[in-house]
């Protein structure tokens, strides 16, 4: 079985990830195969919107677990962050279709997407507080970007949840519909999209993302500081309090972590 599947409809495809057995939990694989889609789709010019959804009960849980337990962190980060970049970059308009709940990498995923339309009722968040996981610098900018400080310091902090109602009030989801109506109101707006004139909406997410590009150079600006957070993040996959995350969560009782 393919773990995401395209779907056209006139001028918008359906980008779908499908691991539903696993809640849609990002793997190596699976992040390859979604960069390879989103490559297929870069060159076929029938499409002018692309829709990100999920298969099953939820949009995306996350990474999956065998993916950040150990040296296998060190190997999906990479491939993550590729994916990830590839989705924010690419020339089509993007809407993410979030329902049940997007969780870590899920909402992560969710983030580079120009648009997001939660259900009401959906869980978002980024349990890395309770795991022991530290977010990397760019996922932590994207989250900035989009929210604001007070904001990403709650949902990575805490790593506590939002309702679909609670994110939209405070801007991780451009808006939020009753179950029922979240088809209708996905279809909506990627038809309006689809709609405009491919040029100027293609052309206006390109110099966003230039803008974006240049409020977030700290990477070139300062290698030294964002290479130590890049060690730290490194630190935290590899940790004592990860595993004692997961296993806490798989015992569903609360962690007992150690800093270490």
């Amino acid at each position: 079985m393919s773990l995401v599947d395209v779907e056209h409809s006139g001028q918008v495809a359906s980008l779908w990830l499908s691991r539903p057995e696993a809640r849609n939990a990002l793997s190596v694989d699976m992040c390859d195969a979604i960069v390879a889609a989103l490559g297929s789709l870069d060159r076929d010019d029938r499409v002018r919107v692309l829709v990100i959804r999920g298969r099953g009960e939820i949009f995306c849980s996350g990474a999956d677990f065998a993916a950040v337990s150990g040296a296998g962190a060190l190997e999906f980060l990479p491939v993550f962050e590729r994916m990830l970049e590839a989705l924010a970059r690419h020339r089509l308009p993007t809407v993410a279709a979030i329902h049940g709940a997007a969780l870590g990498g899920g909402l992560q995923l969710a983030t580079v997407c120009d648009f997001r339309i939660a259900e009401e009722t959906a869980t978002l968040g980024v349990p890395s507080a309770k795991l022991g996981i530290l977010v990397n610098f760019e996922n932590v900018q994207r989250l900035v970007l989009l929210a604001g400080i007070a904001v990403a310091k709650d949902v990575l902090m805490t790593g506590r949840t939002f309702s679909g109602a609670e994110a939209a009030a405070v801007g991780l989801v451009n808006r939020c519909v009753s179950s029922a109506d979240l088809p209708a109101g996905v279809d909506g707006l990627a038809q309006e999209i689809a709609a405009r004139a491919p040029l100027s909406v293609q052309g206006t997410k390109r110099s966003i993302q230039v803008l974006i590009d240049h409020l977030s150079a700290a990477r070139q600006a300062r290698p030294d500081v964002v290479a130590e957070i890049d060690g730290l993040v490194a630190n935290a996959y590899v940790s004592r309090d990860l595993q004692e995350g997961i296993k806490a969560m798989r015992e569903k009782r609360a962690p007992e972590f150690g800093g270490i």
